[in-house]
């Protein structure tokens, strides 16, 4: 009964921005660190600025649409129990890494560390989605 509880309490978002579906968050966060990348790489001769400017938008993903996918592990896991929550955030949790690395690579101002760094979570974040699909 317990654990019935608990569970029934992780399905339940605790708002309505909480309300937003796994995999539409997920396409939020692709699609926005993708775009990222696309405008790192057209930067050749990366100013100061340039710098500053993809981590004002890095931080922006951070803390808004990748922290609630992070945080919505008690869903997933009463969703699609142990194994596709493993399934799904290791992955995800590789490409979080890799976007603290972006970051502070933008900090130290090493560019070619941080483009590295945001077009490898770009991929975990595709593997993400790839793991979604099979799950669905």
């Amino acid at each position: 009964m317990c654990r019935r509880a608990v569970d029934s309490t992780a399905v339940a978002p605790a708002s309505d921005d909480d309300a937003i579906d796994f995999g539409t968050l997920l396409g939020k966060v692709h699609d926005s660190v993708a775009a990222l990348h696309t405008q790192m790489l057209t930067i050749s001769a990366p100013s100061v600025a340039d710098a500053e400017e993809c981590k004002r938008r890095l931080e922006a993903i951070q803390v808004d649409a990748l922290a609630r996918l992070c945080g919505s592990g008690p869903r997933v896991h009463a969703r699609h129990g142990i194994q596709g929550m493993a399934a799904l955030f290791s992955p995800l949790s590789a490409g979080e890494r890799k976007l603290n690395r972006a970051w502070a690579a933008l900090v130290d101002r090493h560019w070619p560390e941080a483009v590295r760094s945001i077009g490898e979570a770009e991929q975990d974040l595709s593997e993400t989605r790839g793991a979604l699909d099979a799950l669905l």
